[in-house]
C-alpha cells in the first residue's frame, strides 16, 4: 500500500465514526454546525510524508458564527477558529502526536487509536462547548485552548461590546 491508501482508510474510518454525528466530509476535514458554534476535525498530513510513508496527525478546531461575525472580516473565513487542539492533547502528550504509517498493520493501530481518542475524548468535550458562551467561560478561566491569552480577552471583550 501507499500513503493515500493509509490516508483514505484513515478517513473511511473517521467517517464511520463521526458520520452519526451529523459530521460531514469534505476532502480532510470533518464538521458539523449546531448554528453557534462549528466542530472540525481535520486529518492533517505533514510535509515530509512519502509516496509509500504518511506522517499525519489530527487536529480538533471549534470556531463561533457569533465572534466571526464580529472578528476581523478581512481575514480568511479559516482563520476564524476560537479553539484549537491537537489530538496530543487529548492523548496526554505535551507535544503534538503523529503517526507515522509505512504498512497496513500500523495504519490500523492509527485508525483504533484515533478513532478511541476521538470516541472517549474528543467527542465528549465537544458535548460540554455547545455555545459560544461555554467558549468564553473558558477564557475567562485562562484557559484558550490555541489562542495566546491576548486573543482571548480580545474575543471577551469582542462578546460584550456585541452584546
Amino acid at each position: 500500500m501507499n500513503s493515500s491508501s493509509f490516508k483514505k482508510q484513515l478517513l473511511d474510518k473517521l467517517n464511520t465514526v463521526l458520520k452519526p454525528r451529523r459530521f460531514k466530509k469534505s476532502q480532510n476535514i470533518f464538521s458539523f454546525s449546531n448554528k453557534d458554534l462549528t466542530y472540525y476535525i481535520c486529518l492533517q498530513s505533514r510535509g515530509d510524508s512519502t509516496s509509500d510513508v504518511l506522517m499525519t496527525t489530527v487536529n480538533i478546531e471549534i470556531a463561533s458564527s457569533k465572534l466571526s461575525y464580529l472578528d476581523d472580516l478581512s481575514i480568511p473565513g479559516y482563520l476564524h477558529r476560537h479553539f484549537v487542539k491537537n489530538i496530543g492533547d487529548y492523548a496526554g502528550h505535551a507535544e503534538d502526536k503523529w503517526w507515522t504509517i509505512d504498512n497496513d498493520e500500523a495504519a490500523e493501530s492509527a485508525q483504533q487509536e484515533i478513532a478511541e481518542i476521538i470516541t472517549s475524548k474528543v467527542l465528549p468535550e465537544m458535548d460540554q462547548l455547545k455555545t459560544t458562551n461555554d467558549l468564553a467561560g473558558l477564557w475567562k478561566k485562562h484557559i484558550s485552548p490555541g489562542l495566546t491569552q491576548y486573543q482571548s480577552r480580545e474575543y471577551l471583550s469582542l462578546l460584550q461590546m456585541g452584546k
